[in-house]
């Protein structure tokens, strides 16, 4: 007698590493109970020939800490296959936190990662509270599962109050902080997020609370962690893009350390600008595996092109003269972008120096307008609009964006050429990298990052890692740095999280916006093509690319 579920005669790669076999899987309460030869008689079945059978993948860095309220399957994560989502990154997380300080940390998510205010005032319906009241919220309504970081600026706002966003902390305060992480943890939180990139800051434009951390705050918090064994570090560095200096290298050796966590961190890759920090950021990490201490990078495996608005972009942060006009109120923010001398700061500033996003205006394209008599626009770069009107590409740039209320879109086109593309197989294959990084339910007018698995399927298999070795990276290596038990692989008593795909038909599908969030809002999402079924606990949250309604996931809770 088979169990609930029987998936038969798929091609299961287990996630081990270990070669594809063909095989039934029996699923049984939400678990495997047995991968060979089933019997018959199972309440379902599931025809998986010519299918991949897969462990669901593992995001490791996503922001989906609001959108999973009013989107409980993660989308458009899980149409790639992601079962399982690591929210709480950057330091950003909703909890711990007074209920009056509810709509500041919505108005920081809001304006550092690149979410709409409204859409958050509307969808989020946790009113605030202890990491164990935000984990209950979420329970029983899940379409994926979720792991939950506990975010320093949230610790130090509950702490601090606005003196956050102000100061350093006194040893006073940092011992408080220690006391509520410590909490946190008990309660179920998967360990401590942190970031100080300067480009970072706060809705009033001052820097985000944990950029203004001493180490010695970093390793106090850091510490704690050495408490709670199994719970885990995310941490992004000051100096990520230029590499890093030896300050940051110190903190983030101490960090792992103290600690005895994992500590991933963002993000080894070529930048424009920054030609060899990812050779310094890697380097550390393996100074660390020397020491026998884990720093884990992550490796872009997606690089995506960039979309933006003048309504709501991080794009420019960097650049003072635009960052600081886009963070005007409506209003005073138009009339600062059709400043003559406000525009001349903008064109020496973007043609000096070196930025995080680089580009030039042939290479920024007009991909949707507000108002249809702007229509001609669309398809045409900067540079040719600029050239057919005599002018200058900024110009060009404000006057439509100012025309269409600031919502005309932009797409940067980020094809880095033969040399970033041989880079990226470099890396995928490194042993200390982890797949990402989505930055999934954030910048959702920017870009989209959550095809990162199907780019990988798709794109570096089998040139650079064959289908064992992906489908290791995208599943077991994480669930391996979480202390995830029982997920990441297919094995007898492992949760059924899988994924199955059809390896001749998987691939990208559209790039689209759609106006699917609360109140209408849109955003951009990547769809996919070849994804059967997308399994959660043994229960199929997505048959043929399509939601089944159903909510089988879990919050998971780090074990006390």
């Amino acid at each position: 007698m088979a169990g609930d579920l029987v998936i038969r005669g798929g091609t299961v790669v287990d996630g081990t590493g270990a070669a594809r076999c063909t095989a039934d899987i029996e699923v049984e309460a939400g678990r495997v109970v047995a991968v060979g030869r089933a019997g018959t008689g199972a309440a379902a079945e599931m025809d998986a020939d010519g299918l991949v059978v897969a462990p669901g993948f593992i995001d490791v860095h996503t922001h989906f800490d609001a959108q999973l309220m009013f989107e409980p399957t993660a989308s458009p994560s899980s149409w790639h296959g992601v079962t399982t989502v690591v929210t709480g990154n950057c330091g950003f997380s909703l909890a711990p936190s007074r209920p009056e300080d509810r709509a500041w940390l919505l108005a920081l998510l809001a304006r550092v990662e690149g979410m709409d205010l409204a859409v958050l005032e509307r969808g989020v319906s946790f009113a605030g509270g202890s990491v164990a009241a935000y984990l209950d919220h979420l329970e029983g309504g899940l379409g994926v599962n979720a792991v939950t970081l506990v975010g320093h600026c949230a610790l130090r706002r509950l702490v601090m109050g606005p003196a956050a966003s102000e100061r350093t902390a006194t040893p006073e305060e940092i011992a408080a902080m220690q006391a509520a992480l410590d909490v946190a943890l008990a309660e179920g939180g998967y360990g401590f997020s942190t970031s100080q990139l300067d480009v970072h800051a706060d809705p009033d434009g001052r820097p985000v609370p944990s950029n203004l951390a001493t180490p010695e705050e970093l390793v106090a918090l850091g510490a704690v962690l050495a408490g709670h064994p199994g719970s885990v570090m995310e941490f992004v560095p000051r100096s990520s893009l230029p590499g890093y200096t030896d300050a940051d290298r110190a903190v983030m050796l101490e960090l792992a350390r103290v600690s005895g966590a994992p500590v991933n961190v963002n993000m080894v890759d070529w930048f424009p600008g920054f030609d060899d920090g990812w050779e310094v950021n890697l380097a550390v990490a393996e100074e660390a595996a020397r020491l026998g201490l884990r720093v884990l990078p992550m490796f872009r495996a997606n690089p995506q092109d960039l979309f933006f608005c003048l309504a709501d972009t991080f794009i420019f942060d960097d650049v003072a003269s635009v960052r600081d006009a886009l963070a005007l109120a409506p209003g005073a923010r138009e009339a600062a972008l059709a400043e003559p001398a406000r525009r001349d700061a903008m064109r020496r500033d973007l043609a000096g120096g070196r930025r995080s996003i680089d580009f030039s205006w042939d290479r920024v394209q007009v991909t949707d307008v507000g108002h249809p008599e702007h229509a001609a626009a669309e398809g045409r770069t900067l540079a040719e609009l600029a050239s057919a009107a005599s002018g200058d590409a900024l110009d060009a740039m404000l006057d439509l964006a100012l025309a269409d209320g600031l919502e005309t879109v932009f797409r940067i086109d980020r094809d880095l050429g033969p040399a970033h593309a041989e880079l990226r197989r470099r890396l995928v294959r490194h042993p200390l990298l982890l797949a990402g990084a989505s930055d999934g339910g954030a910048h959702l007018q920017t870009f989209c990052g959550a095809d990162y698995p199907t780019r990988m399927l798709t794109e570096l298999v089998p040139d650079a890692l064959s289908l064992e070795e992906a489908v290791h990276k995208l599943a077991a290596q994480p669930a391996a740095m979480l202390g995830l038990a029982g997920r990441g692989v297919i094995r007898p008593g492992a949760v059924a999280d899988l994924v199955l795909f059809d390896p001749t038909r998987i691939g990208m599908g559209p790039t689209r916006f759609v106006a699917d969030l609360p109140g209408g809002a849109r955003r951009l999402v990547h769809e996919s093509q070849g994804y059967e079924a997308v399994l959660v606990g043994g229960q199929a949250i997505l048959r043929d690319s399509v939601p089944t309604g159903s909510r089988p996931g879990q919050v998971l809770r780090r074990p006390a």
